[in-house]
């Protein structure tokens, strides 16, 4: 009998795998297996005893997040019966018809949010045994039985789950197996296994969009309308207007908007305020995707404030606030493309003055003035003060750029003269950076023997074409801020 009752017990505590205060009802179905323990043996956990088998049925109430309350009804039979025994005795075995009743509460260890939900229980329950036959012991009666046990719950849906409990009952009887000698009464142990289902009777739901009145925070919500688990109408953008009247259902999270659910336009120029970049556009302005005043030519004035609406984009940063472009040493060529903007200068300069003719004639002095050792690359040490010449010209105008390039006359292989002017080139440029003048202003490049001056056939000639030549390239100076 305890241990039906524990089994009812176990039953009514999986039924509320799927329990929750959404579904605070459930009905719960089960096997169970019943052990004796009492004046006649303990069975408990024994695997020679035969199985005593029962039904039951469990009807429970969701009460709060840690307790639940439960019912539990089951029949069966209960008692033992030894499977190893050579001569079955009639007198030393008991088994009996057992109807068992009991009210648990159980105490929940983890809440309906897993999926596993281990909890203990306790209660007080009824069983009523009824005799079998005459080859079994025990006889009729009543008795109360303290109950308590472990189990626990595997939810499967949001409705059906799965419970298993074991459960320990106290008898408050010694004499049901027709044996009163032992020290303690009649015990069951009751292992149940079970499906259950959750559900709830109809609430009331004054506006009838599904959500009870218990539960609804917009008990007046209009019907129809789309709610949430609360009872309030949906607001997917979180704009603080709700789905049916939000006529901008797709605002961005945090952007301010108004009566109707769309963004703030302040200056009503078409771009809400988040978007918009230039907040304050007069009113009637063409404006861009960013809400700013359109820029026909690029140079970073609007075009209701530009003057000289033809600036090409290259000036902006450079022209004044009319649009129009910044000429800072009035040379005539605009900043913009003005390779030295604070010193008056020539067009062919890129804006920047005219060298020295004594300058240019050091770099046409370095042509044929640079010498390399026969058949090398190393440039002689007589080479130095013409190349030193080129260095403080460098110093002197940091906007200049060197193109370098080396060229030999056609003795010898094609391949090898390629490489040689390479290499030549090249050792020019080396000894200007270790002089202390940028890598990133010069470059270097070998033609070999495919660009002569003079013709090879002569030995002046071929003297002509053995040389390094250089090419001024003005730039404009970046300067930081």
């Amino acid at each position: 009998m305890k241990k039906i009752v524990l089994i009812g017990t176990a039953l009514l505590s999986l039924s509320a795998a799927a329990q929750t205060e959404e579904y605070p009802w459930t009905i719960g179905l089960y096997g169970v297996k019943s052990e004796y323990n009492g004046d006649l043996g303990n069975n408990f956990f024994d695997v020679t005893q035969k199985f005593q088998g029962m039904g039951a049925l469990s009807f429970s109430r969701y009460l709060n997040r840690y307790f639940d309350a439960s019912l539990y009804l089951a029949f069966g039979r209960y008692g033992s019966e030894d499977l190893n025994a050579a001569v079955k005795s009639t007198s030393q075995e008991f088994k009996t018809n057992m109807f068992y009743g009991d009210l648990t509460a159980k105490y929940k260890i983890l809440s309906e949010d897993y999926a596993w939900r281990p909890f203990i229980y306790a209660g007080v329950g009824v069983r009523n045994l009824t005799h079998i036959s005459e080859r079994y012991l025990g006889k009729d009666g009543l008795d109360i039985v303290p109950t308590a046990g472990v189990g626990c719950d595997v939810a499967l849906t949001e409705h059906w789950g799965l419970r298993y409990m074991c459960g320990y009952g106290y008898g408050t009887s010694d004499d049901l197996d027709q044996r009163e000698c032992g020290d303690f009464n009649d015990q069951q142990l009751l292992h149940s296994l079970g499906v259950t289902y959750s559900f709830a009777f109809k609430p009331a739901d004054k506006d009838k969009d599904g959500v009870p009145n218990k539960y609804d925070k917009c008990p007046d919500t209009p019907e129809g309308v789309k709610v949430d688990e609360n009872g309030c109408p949906i607001d997917s953008d979180k704009d603080g207007v709700p789905d049916y009247l939000d006529k901008c259902p797709n605002t961005p999270a945090g952007v301010q908007v108004d009566e109707n659910g769309c963004p703030v336009d302040t200056d009503k120029d078409g771009v809400a305020d988040y978007l918009d970049q230039c907040a304050d556009t007069p009113a009637g302005v063409q404006v861009d995707e960013k809400g700013c005043p359109v820029d026909t030519d690029g140079d970073g004035v609007a075009g209701y404030l530009e003057k000289c609406p033809g600036t090409p984009a290259e000036a902006k940063g450079h022209v004044d606030a009319n649009g129009c472009e910044i000429d800072s040493d009035g040379d005539g060529i605009p900043d913009w493309k003005d390779a030295c903007p604070n010193q008056a200068g020539v067009a062919e300069n890129n804006g920047c003055p005219k060298m020295k003719e004594e300058e240019l004639k050091t770099f046409k002095q370095a042509v044929h003035g640079i010498q390399f050792e026969t058949g090398k690359s190393t440039i002689k040490k007589a080479s130095n003060p013409i190349l030193d010449k080129i260095v403080n010209i460098m110093n002197a105008y940091p906007n200049i750029k060197l193109e370098i390039s080396g060229h030999t006359d056609n003795v010898g292989k094609a391949d090898k003269n390629q490489k040689l002017s390479e290499d030549r080139a090249a050792a020019v440029r080396d000894y200007l950076v270790k002089k202390g003048i940028a890598d990133n202003r010069m470059t270097s490049a070998g033609f070999g023997q495919d660009k002569p001056v003079a013709d090879n056939k002569t030995k002046a000639g071929r003297a002509e074409n053995r040389r390094v030549e250089f090419n001024i390239v003005y730039q404009k100076m970046v300067t930081k801020e």
